[in-house]
């Protein structure tokens, strides 16, 4: 995904009405620029329907019928729109703002008279409706809405008594006012399947029985299944009776249908949104993540986004939070999870309560989870699906599938091995991590987290050469947790090539920290992936330039020294991908590794921790004698004593007993020894100390605890060894002289029943 992101200090234009973008917010059926369900036609026709209507009868009951989200209200817009031009008088009346059938009548002839223009009317109308309101409702009802004349309808009591102005005779008058007016008046009363059964009821009364006017036609805008089960929780139908439909129908004289969306539509309109989301983030979706929302789209979304307001509620809320992720998930990913947030909340709580399972996270893999076989893991996870009860199961299903690839592999019944999808997933910043997954979950990046854009403003101030406060920032974070940012920092290189000038250095700087960061006792050090990346980067110079910066940078302290050797010595391991730059690079870089180690072993004689591993790459760079000599050169010159480079040679570990963590003495190796200085040279200088040998046997690892700053601990325990050795190969020597004292002349043994007749 390409974005263009505005900086957190950059001006930014004034917000104002002209300016802001509607469209996806907008309070219609698509909310789009254009037309994509193509209901202005729908709307045409149904106002022409209507208009026809209005040639047939004095006036009558028209409904609109579609499911919640279908654009109904929208559609009410477009069609009033159209009457209006046709010279209609057109007025809502909102049923919800009343809780009783006098307040609703009086509002309703209210809406009546501010559609139809006061001098159309005239006073004497009003005032008739204001007393026939208050007659065929509860006394004093009219007087309290705003827009009812209710003058004098309190005093009418005595006129009903006597029965001069009956409420029918009242009606009768009012009919005859409404008859006489130029246009036809068309009220529209809209969400009417949000009304509570009673509110309903008194509103189908009000249109049946008061509302029944000349030139008085209603738009009624409900969905049906829900106004007939709220119909049949009222005592009036009564549930399973078959009456609520025949209720709708006698109050219903037309009814019009919003036909459901077209396949093509609900493409055409969840493409505008992404298209239009685009556009307002200045982004530019790859060919990769249009396919798997094209996937995603034919297997799950299409199924739920089946009217344009659940396209909306998808897109409006990946638009209103994209900002806080941009350039830190995946777009395609993100738009899966959110559609999770929105539509199966109850499933995303069940992905986040099992991520650890989900991620393959080490802390979740028991042997009961590495015995379980993919089915029997499916058989599961369907069982705790079913569990959440998705609204559309199979869906659901397909969908996490494409999300998580250890749910995709317990679906088809296989285990997938290898790493090269999770490097896919990883590299596209996508859910199905753990480096990315808490930021889908988060709507952000964590606090613990590194966002990518801190990781490109430091490269950026790697290629430009200006080390600023980005890069600061990486560098505080390599020492604290340099494995995951080196990937992160590697991705970036990936993406545009870091200069080997400006990178080297910086990496050398942090090298020797990374060589003590471990994941745990048994963890590996993420040294590695600093010489991987610095190898990558020199492989973008060309040869002669490369080498040239790496011998630049072996020059400026031991840190760079060890990188410069590793960098060299794990390019030259790969055969079958040559490094020229390895190859022109490898004698100067040994010549400096000699010179380090001169170095470090002119000082008097302490533990150096990388000197051991100093010396092996040396042999490795050199040739395997000059290592012998350069050790046994610095002994002779008496700067370390035999006895202290016996002792550097013996390694140390991390030992535990699950409580506590302490260092440990290593095995003292006989084949380190011959390797770097020769068993047989060391021996012959070494004095002979028996009384090592007597001392207590503490062979188990986990008992030889060590500070890591006691040299003499670990030469005590190198000279035992060596008269161990001593020891042993004085046994062979006896063993070896006894058995050559009794061949028989011919060379052979003599067999032990020989002997043992003759002694007979």
């Amino acid at each position: 995904m390409r974005l263009n992101r505005k900086q957190a200090n950059e001006a930014r234009a004034p917000r104002t009405l002209a300016r802001r973008t509607t469209s996806l917010y907008a309070d219609d059926a698509d909310g789009l620029d254009r037309d994509v369900l193509n209901r202005k036609r729908l709307a045409t026709q149904l106002a022409r329907a209507i208009r026809d209507l209005s040639e047939e009868t004095n006036s009558a009951v028209v409904g609109l019928v579609g499911p919640w989200g279908s654009g109904k209200s929208s559609l009410l817009g477009q069609i009033e729109t159209d009457l209006a031009t046709n010279q209609w008088y057109v007025g809502h009346h909102n049923p919800w703002a009343y809780s009783d059938f006098a307040g609703a009548a009086a509002g309703f002839f209210s809406s009546l008279r501010d559609a139809v223009p006061e001098d159309v009317l005239g006073k004497e109308w009003r005032a008739t409706v204001g007393e026939w309101v208050s007659k065929a409702a509860p006394v004093g009802a009219a007087g309290g809405v705003a827009g009812v004349d209710g003058s004098g309808a309190i005093g009418a009591v005595g006129a009903i008594i006597t029965g001069d102005r009956s409420p029918a005779r009242l009606r009768d008058d009012a009919a005859r006012g409404l008859a006489k007016i130029d246009h036809p008046v068309l009220m529209v009363l809209d969400d009417l399947d949000r009304l509570s059964p009673e509110e309903l009821l008194f509103t189908f009364k009000l249109v049946r029985l008061l509302g029944r006017l000349p030139n008085v036609y209603y738009l009624l805008a409900y969905d049906e299944t829900t106004l007939t089960d709220l119909l049949e929780t009222t005592e009036l139908v009564g549930k399973g009776s078959g009456r609520a439909q025949q209720y709708l129908e006698k109050i219903i004289q037309v009814r019009l249908e919003i036909p459901p969306m077209l396949p093509e539509q609900q493409t055409s309109l969840a493409n505008a949104a992404i298209d239009e989301i685009c556009k307002r983030h200045e982004m530019v979706l790859s060919a990769g993540a249009t396919q798997r929302l094209q996937q995603m789209w034919q297997s799950c979304l299409s199924i739920y986004l089946d009217q344009p307001r659940s396209v909306k509620r998808l897109f409006t809320q990946v638009d209103a939070t994209w900002p806080d992720v941009a350039g830190e998930v995946d777009f395609t990913d993100y738009v899966a999870m959110t559609f999770l947030r929105v539509f199966e909340r109850r499933i995303l709580d069940l992905v986040i309560t099992h991520r650890n399972e989900i991620l393959q996270q080490p802390a979740s893999i028991s042997f009961a989870s590495r015995s379980e076989s993919p089915q029997d893991r499916w058989a599961r996870w369907k069982t705790l699906l079913s569990a959440a009860r998705p609204r559309h199961p199979d869906a659901v299903e397909k969908l996490l599938a494409s999300l998580f690839i250890y749910l995709r592999g317990a679906r088809e019944g296989t285990t997938y091995v290898g790493s090269s999808y999770q490097e896919d997933v990883s590299r596209r910043m996508g859910v199905g991590t753990s480096e990315h997954f808490d930021r889908y979950v988060q709507i952000g990046v964590p606090e613990s987290d590194l966002a990518e854009s801190s990781v490109r403003a430091a490269a950026s101030e790697l290629r430009s050469g200006v080390l600023g406060s980005a890069l600061k920032t990486l560098t505080d974070r390599l020492l604290d947790d340099a494995g995951s940012v080196l990937v992160k920092l590697r991705r970036e290189h990936e993406t545009d090539p870091l200069p080997a000038a400006n990178t080297l250095p910086f990496l050398a700087s942090v090298y020797f920290s990374t060589m003590d960061q471990k994941s745990g006792i048994f963890g590996f050090s993420p040294d590695f992936r600093v010489v991987g990346l610095a190898v990558d980067v020199l492989d973008k110079e060309p040869p002669e330039s490369a080498s040239a910066i790496l011998l630049s940078v072996a020059d400026l302290d031991t840190s760079s020294v060890a990188l410069a050797v590793d960098c060299v010595q794990s390019a030259l391991q790969e055969s079958e991908d040559p490094h020229p730059w390895a190859q022109l690079a490898r004698d100067s870089v040994g010549g400096r590794l000699e010179s380090t180690i001169r170095s470090l072993m002119s000082d008097p004689a302490s533990p150096h921790r990388r000197l051991t591993r100093f010396l092996y790459s040396h042999r490795q760079l050199t040739e395997p004698s000059r290592t012998s000599a350069l050790l046994w050169e610095i002994i002779d010159q008496g700067h370390w004593g035999l006895p202290e480079v016996l002792g550097l040679l013996v390694p140390l570990g991390q030992a535990s007993d699950g409580q506590s963590t302490w260092t440990s003495l290593g095995d003292f190796s006989e084949e380190a020894v011959d390797t770097l200085l020769g068993i047989d040279a060391v021996l012959e200088r070494l004095p002979a100390h028996p009384d090592l040998l007597a001392r207590t046997e503490q062979d188990s690892y986990f008992e030889r605890r060590i500070d890591e700053s006691d040299l003499d601990a670990r030469v005590e325990y190198a000279l035992t060894g060596m008269e161990r050795i001593r020891a042993r190969r004085d046994a062979e020597s006896s063993m070896h002289a006894a058995t050559a004292g009794m061949e028989e002349p011919d060379g052979s043994i003599p067999d032990s029943s020989d002997q043992a007749e003759s002694t007979s």
